[in-house]
C-alpha cells in the first residue's frame, strides 16, 4: 500500500522529497505604547474586560427568539418550591410543610409559557380560586391543607403530561422536595406521576384489605425515599430522582457541562447565559414575607418562586438544550437521557454496532475477567518537554487535524482487519481473546499487508476494509457534508442552521472518542490493547516524522520548541509575522503531502510573543491570518483560565502578561504588581476577588488524611448548624482566608464568604497569605523565566498604611450603636460564637489623619485644634457615604433585590453580583463613620442596616 508501513520496515515510514523554499527578510512589526496608570476596574483589581470569560460564547443564543414552531414535539415542565424554615435553618421535608409550588409548562413546538401557582395558607374554600395576592401572568390556587395541595398537584401534573421535568437543584428543592415531603405525609408521589404502571412495594403492606382499592395507595415513607435516589450513580451524577417515563433533569448539574464557572448557583448562571442579575433572598426573609398575608408581602414571595421557575426554561432556551440534546440522540441512535448521562462509550458503540451488524459482523462481550487480564498497552502519545522561554519572535503552531481518526482511516486499522503481532507470544493473545493467523494466508498477503510501528499487521483495504474506518470515513464526509449545507443556508433560516450545526457538532465528537473505545482497559466494553497501541504509535510516528522534517529544512532556519500528541510548535528565530505566516503554510501544505490520506497538517496561528512554560502550559498572543491587527490573549493550563484558585490571581496574571507581551517591559510589570499589592494591603479590594470555590466530594476523602481540604471544612462546619446544608457530590464551595492565631494551619483559617461580608464581621482578609501563597508563585512560574524574584520585589516594597476605619467597632454592643439599636427597637444581643478578642479592642488611631491617639479617643489632639475642619471632614465622609449606599440600593431595586414596602434595606445575598459585595462594604464604613460623627456630634447617626 503507497505510503504505508510494510513488513520489512516496521520502524520506518516512506520518505518523500520536499522542494526547498526562499527565505525572505526578518521585518519586525513596530509596537505602539500604551498607557497602563489609568487603568481601573469596579472590583478595584486592574484586570481585562469582561468580553473575555471562561463561556465559549459558541454556546451561547443557540435559539433565535423571533422563531417559532417546529420544536421537539416535547413538553417541558419547571417546577421550583418553596417552604417553612426555621430561623437560619433550611427546609426539612420531615418537619417543614410546603407553602407555594411553582409549576411552568412550555411547549416547544409554540414556545408559549404558561405558569401555574399552588398556595397553601386559606382556610376559606370559598376563595381557593380568588387571586388575593393580585400576581399577574400566572394562574393561582390555593388550599387549605398541604395535602389538598399536593394532590392538585399529582393531579394537574398528569393532565399536563411532560415530556421533562426540570429543576434547578433536583434533590434538595422542587422534585426531590415534594417528594420526599409527600413521603412523610403518606403519599408516593412519585409513582401517581409516573406514566408507567406501579412496580411492586419493597416493603409489602400489613394490611392486605387494601389492594383491590382504584386509589393509588399510600407507599411507607422509606419505599417513596427509596425512590427518590435509586443509586449512588444517580444521586451523585444525575437528578437522583426518577419518574417512569419522564426525563427528570437537574438543571444545575447540566450546566456544569455548558458554561464554565466557579459557582454554579442560579443567579451565576442567569449573569453568564442571559447576561441578567437575579437577586437572591435567603428563606428567612421570604418566610417574613409569606407570613404577612394576601394583599401585603406574600406576593413578593410567590413572584421570587415563579420568576425562578420561568428562569430554568429561559436558560434552557438560550442553550437551545432540549434540541441540540434531540439532534444528538439522533445522530449517536441513542435516547434524549442517554446523551446527557452516559459516557463516549456508549455513543460509539451504538454507531459501531449498527455499522458492524450491516456488514454481518457481532461484537464480543468480554466479561471484566477477560479485560483485566488482557495485555496492558504499552505505546504513549509523544508529549514533548518545553524550551521554557518566553519568546519574542513568532511561533508557529500547526496541529492534525483528527490525528487519531485519521490514522484509522489511512492504515486500516480495525478489529476486522487485525493480525496480530509479526512476533507473537505463546498465548497468541489478541486483545481480550486468543488468535493466530494462518501461516500460509499471511504469506499469500505479504504484498497487502500493513505493520504498524508497534509491530503488528493489518490488512489493506482492498483485501478488506475495517468496520472502524468505514464508520470514520462516513463520519468525516457526513460533517463535511452538513457544514457545506450550512454555508448555503438563507441568513432567515436560523432555526434550520442550529439544527444542522449541533449536527456536525456531534460528528465531530464522535469521530474524537473512537480511539478511547479500543483503549479503555479498565472498564472497557471491547478493548484491544493491540489496536490501541497501533492508533498510538502511528502518530506518534507522523508527529516525529513531521518534527524531524522541519527541524532539519535547510531554508527555514525552524526548530521545534514544544510537542504534543497532535500539535507542534516551531521557532522562527529572526522571522517576522508575515514570514511566519508563509512559512507556516508551506510547512502544513509539504507535510500533508508527504502523509496518506486523510492525514492533515494545519496551520493554526501564530504566537508573537509567547511564554512556554511546561507540558500543557503555555500563553501568548495569537494571530489567526496576517490580516489581523488586534491579538488575542490565549492561554492553556495557566491560572488565567484554570478554576482552582482566585479571580484576583487570575486578574493580575492576565494584566501583567499583557504588559509584558505589549511593552516587553519588566519595569512597568513592576510597577503594575506592586500598585495592585499596595490596594490589596490597604484594604481596597473586593471580596469578590479572593473567594475560592472548590469542588467537594464529601465521603470520598481518605480517613489517614490529617485534614480535609479547605472547602470541604467549611461544608463541614454548615453541616454542623444545619444537615440541610450539606452540598451535593462535586459542588463548588465558596470559601475566604481570614487572618488567624499566630502559626494557624490554612484549614483553621477558612470560613464562609458570608461570614467575612457580614456587617460588623470581626474577620479580617488575611491579605499576606493572598499574595505570598497566591498571586506570588502564579506570577513568578511565569516571570521566573526571565530572571525576576517576585518575593523580592514584595519584600522590597513600602508597605501602606492600613485604613484605620474598620478597626473601630463598638465592643460588644458598647457605643452609639447599642443606643441607636434600642431607639430603632432592635434589642438583639450580639452572639457569642462572634466575640472575639480583637473586638474588645479600639482603634488607637485618629479617624482623619491616623495618627497615634490617647485612650479611647476618636481625634487627635492636632486635628481638634481645628473643631471646624474635622467637622466638616466627618460629615462630609459620612455624606458621601450615604450618597453611595443609596445610589447602590437603587441599583439592586431595578432586579428586584430591594424591598421598601413590607419592610426597609435591601435582602439579597447573591455571591454572584458585585453590587453585593460594594454594598456591604459600604455598610461597613457607614457604619463606623457614622458612629464616629454621631458620638462627637457632629452628624446624626445613620443605620447602615436599613439600605
Amino acid at each position: 500500500m503507497a505510503n504505508s508501513p510494510v513488513p520489512g520496515s516496521a520502524s520506518e515510514h516512506t520518505t518523500t522529497t520536499f522542494i526547498d523554499t526562499v527565505m525572505m527578510k526578518s521585518d519586525q512589526p513596530n509596537k505602539e505604547n500604551k498607557k497602563l496608570d489609568d487603568w481601573h476596574d469596579f472590583s478595584q483589581i486592574s484586570a481585562e474586560d469582561e468580553k473575555h470569560k471562561l463561556t465559549p460564547l459558541s454556546q451561547i443564543g443557540f435559539r433565535d427568539p423571533a422563531s417559532t414552531g417546529g420544536g421537539q414535539q416535547l413538553t417541558i415542565l419547571s417546577i421550583e418550591v418553596f417552604a417553612e424554615s426555621r430561623a437560619e435553618l433550611r427546609p426539612d421535608p420531615r418537619f417543614d410543610a410546603i407553602n407555594v409550588v411553582s409549576l411552568a409548562v412550555e411547549d416547544d413546538g409554540d414556545n408559549t409559557v404558561e405558569v401555574c401557582v399552588l398556595i397553601r395558607g386559606n382556610n376559606d374554600k370559598s376563595q381557593g380560586r380568588r387571586n388575593l395576592d393580585g400576581v399577574i401572568g400566572c394562574s393561582v390556587d390555593v388550599f387549605p391543607e398541604e395535602r389538598d395541595l399536593l394532590n392538585h398537584l399529582i393531579d394537574a401534573l398528569c393532565s399536563i403530561d411532560p415530556d421533562i421535568l426540570v429543576g434547578w437543584e433536583i434533590q434538595l428543592g422542587s422534585l426531590g422536595f415534594l417528594a420526599e415531603r409527600a413521603a412523610y405525609l403518606g403519599i408516593g408521589l412519585l409513582k401517581r406521576i409516573s406514566r408507567t404502571l406501579p412496580h411492586e412495594s419493597k416493603h409489602p403492606p400489613k394490611n392486605l384489605a387494601h389492594e383491590s382499592s382504584q386509589v393509588p395507595e399510600a407507599s411507607p415513607a422509606d419505599d417513596v425515599i427509596m425512590d427518590v435516589s435509586e443509586n449512588d450513580w444517580s444521586h451523585t451524577h444525575a437528578s437522583g430522582v426518577h419518574v417512569g417515563g419522564r426525563i427528570v433533569l437537574n438543571l444545575w448539574r447540566l450546566m456544569r457541562g455548558e458554561v464554565k464557572l466557579n459557582n454554579y448557583s442560579l443567579e451565576a448562571v442567569a449573569d453568564e447565559v442571559l447576561r441578567r442579575k437575579v437577586p437572591l433572598v435567603p428563606n428567612k426573609t421570604l418566610n417574613r414575607w409569606f407570613a404577612t398575608g394576601p394583599g401585603r408581602g406574600r406576593h413578593r414571595c410567590i413572584e421570587y418562586v415563579s420568576s425562578r421557575a420561568m428562569l430554568n426554561l429561559e436558560i434552557i432556551n438560550q442553550l437551545d438544550l432540549v434540541n441540540r440534546t434531540s439532534e444528538l440522540a439522533r445522530v449517536f441512535g441513542i435516547d434524549f437521557f442517554s446523551v446527557l448521562s452516559r459516557g463516549s462509550q456508549f455513543r460509539v458503540e451504538s454507531m459501531l454496532l449498527r455499522l458492524a451488524h450491516t456488514q454481518n459482523y457481532l461484537a464480543i462481550s468480554p466479561g471484566n475477567q477477560q479485560v483485566a487480564s488482557q495485555p496492558a498497552m504499552e505505546c504513549m502519545p509523544l508529549v514533548m518537554e518545553p524550551e521554557s522561554a518566553f519568546y519574542s519572535d513568532p511561533v508557529l503552531v500547526l496541529d492534525f487535524q483528527s490525528l487519531y481518526p485519521s490514522m484509522i482511516i489511512a492504515y486500516n486499522l480495525c478489529y476486522s482487519t487485525c493480525l496480530g503481532k509479526v512476533f507473537p507470544s505463546k498465548s497468541s493473545v489478541l486483545g481480550v481473546s486468543s488468535y493466530s493467523a494462518d501461516p500460509h494466508t499471511i504469506a499469500d498477503l505479504k504484498n497487502q499487508l500493513i505493520l504498524t510501528p508497534n509491530g503488528v499487521l493489518y490488512v489493506q483495504p482492498e483485501v478488506r476494509k475495517g468496520v472502524v474506518p468505514r464508520l470514520l470515513e462516513e463520519i468525516l464526509s457526513t460533517r463535511i457534508m452538513v457544514k457545506q449545507a450550512m454555508k448555503k443556508l438563507a441568513p432567515s433560516q436560523k432555526v434550520l442552521q442550529k439544527i444542522l450545526n449541533a449536527r456536525q457538532l456531534a460528528l465531530k465528537l464522535i469521530a474524537n472518542v473512537t480511539y478511547g473505545y479500543t483503549a479503555a482497559g479498565f472498564s472497557g466494553r471491547m478493548p484491544c490493547a493491540e489496536l490501541a497501541d497501533s492508533i498510538v504509535q502511528c502518530g506518534r510516528r507522523t508527529l516525529e516524522t513531521a518534527i524531524s522534517f522541519v527541524n532539519q529544512h535547510p531554508l527555514w532556519n525552524a526548530r521545534v520548541v514544544y510537542g504534543d500528541t497532535d500539535s507542534m510548535f516551531v521557532l522562527l528565530k529572526g522571522r517576522s509575522r508575515e514570514e511566519a505566516f508563509r512559512i507556516g503554510k508551506e510547512i502544513a501544505s509539504l507535510v500533508t503531502a508527504s502523509n496518506p490520506d486523510p492525514v492533515t497538517l494545519k496551520f493554526e496561528k501564530v504566537y508573537h510573543p509567547c511564554f512556554l512554560l511546561t507540558k500543557k502550559r503555555y500563553v501568548g498572543y495569537s494571530y489567526e491570518n496576517p490580516e489581523q491587527n488586534e491579538p488575542i490573549f490565549d492561554a492553556k493550563g495557566i491560572e488565567t483560565v484554570r478554576r482552582d484558585t482566585c479571580p484576583a490571581v487570575a486578574k493580575m496574571l492576565e494584566r501583567s502578561l499583557r504588559i509584558m507581551f505589549e511593552e516587553q517591559d519588566l519595569v512597568k510589570v513592576k510597577s503594575y504588581v506592586e500598585r495592585q499589592w499596595t490596594r490589596i494591603l490597604s484594604g481596597k479590594v473586593s471580596i469578590q476577588d479572593f473567594i475560592f470555590a472548590k469542588e467537594v466530594r464529601l465521603g470520598t476523602y481518605s480517613a489517614r488524611a490529617s485534614s480535609l481540604p479547605p472547602a470541604a471544612i467549611v461544608a463541614t462546619k454548615a453541616m454542623l448548624s444545619d444537615p440541610r446544608a450539606e452540598p451535593r457530590y462535586a459542588e463548588r464551595v465558596p470559601y475566604v482566608v481570614i487572618h488567624g492565631e499566630p502559626g494557624a494551619r490554612l484549614v483553621d483559617m477558612v470560613i464562609n464568604p458570608y461570614g467575612l461580608l457580614e456587617v460588623g464581621s470581626p474577620y479580617r482578609l488575611n491579605e499576606l497569605y493572598y499574595i505570598t501563597k497566591q498571586i506570588i508563585p502564579a506570577l513568578q512560574r511565569v516571570f521566573g523565566l526571565l530572571g525576576v524574584n517576585l518575593n523580592k520585589w514584595f519584600n522590597e516594597m513600602p508597605r501602606p498604611t492600613r485604613s484605620t476605619l474598620a478597626k473601630r467597632q463598638s465592643a460588644l454592643g458598647h457605643g452609639s450603636r447599642d443606643s441607636s439599636s434600642i431607639r430603632l427597637g432592635w434589642n438583639k444581643k450580639p452572639s457569642a460564637k462572634v466575640a472575639r478578642i480583637d473586638t474588645y479592642y479600639m482603634s488607637s488611631h485618629c479617624t482623619i489623619c491616623g495618627d497615634t491617639v490617647q485612650g479611647s479617643e476618636i481625634f487627635c489632639s492636632h486635628c481638634l485644634k481645628n473643631e471646624a475642619v474635622v467637622a466638616t471632614v466627618v460629615a462630609g465622609r459620612t455624606s458621601k457615604l450615604e450618597r453611595e449606599i443609596q445610589h447602590l440600593a437603587a441599583v439592586c431595586g431595578h432586579c428586584g433585590g430591594a424591598d421598601w414596602i413590607v419592610e426597609s434595606g435591601v435582602k439579597c445575598v447573591s455571591l454572584a453580583c458585585p453590587v453585593f459585595y460594594e454594598r456591604r462594604k459600604i455598610q461597613t464604613e457607614l457604619r463606623v463613620v457614622s458612629e464616629s460623627a454621631g458620638e462627637a456630634g457632629y452628624y446624626p447617626f445613620c443605620c447602615a442596616e436599613l439600605f
